[in-house]
């Protein structure tokens, strides 16, 4: 009698241990491609937004010119450009990676030309403000 008992118990498990397997499998399966993700920052890294400007906006092309700063310590992630069709939201996303010891790196500036789903026109431009005193630092 405490056999078949015992049998059963061991295929219930058994049952809910494969259940368990095809069902994180079938998560494993829906989850983005790895390749297709960013990838991970470095330990101490952070993404940082930094204040951009307007370099060019041909009126007939479907791309804008920008400029931003940027220190040693910073790497350019990625821009995105979110359209609608009365306006444009562009963020310029930076990885800090913190120096060793504290130190503080300069700014140089660079440009980056930004795809667009048609030319910019009448739609308004939107960003992230820049500080009116001149002297928020580009990183934490």
């Amino acid at each position: 009698m405490r056999r078949p008992a015992l049998l059963l118990s061991i295929l219930l498990l058994a049952g809910a241990l494969l259940m368990r397997r095809r069902r994180r499998a079938a998560q494993r399966a829906l989850a983005a491609d790895p390749a297709a993700a960013p990838l991970a920052a470095p330990p101490g890294a952070r993404f940082v937004s930094v204040p951009w400007e307007l370099v060019a906006a041909p009126p007939d092309e479907p791309f804008l010119t920008i400029r931003y700063r940027a220190g040693e310590h910073m790497e350019l992630d990625r821009i995105d450009a979110q359209e609608t069709p009365t306006q444009l939201f562009l963020t310029v996303l930076m990885r800090w990676q913190p120096p060793a010891a504290g130190r503080l790196a300069v700014a140089d500036e660079r440009e980056a030309v930004v795809p667009l789903s048609g030319p910019l026109g009448e739609r308004e431009l939107v960003h992230a403000p820049v500080d009116e005193a001149g002297d928020r630092p580009l990183y934490p």
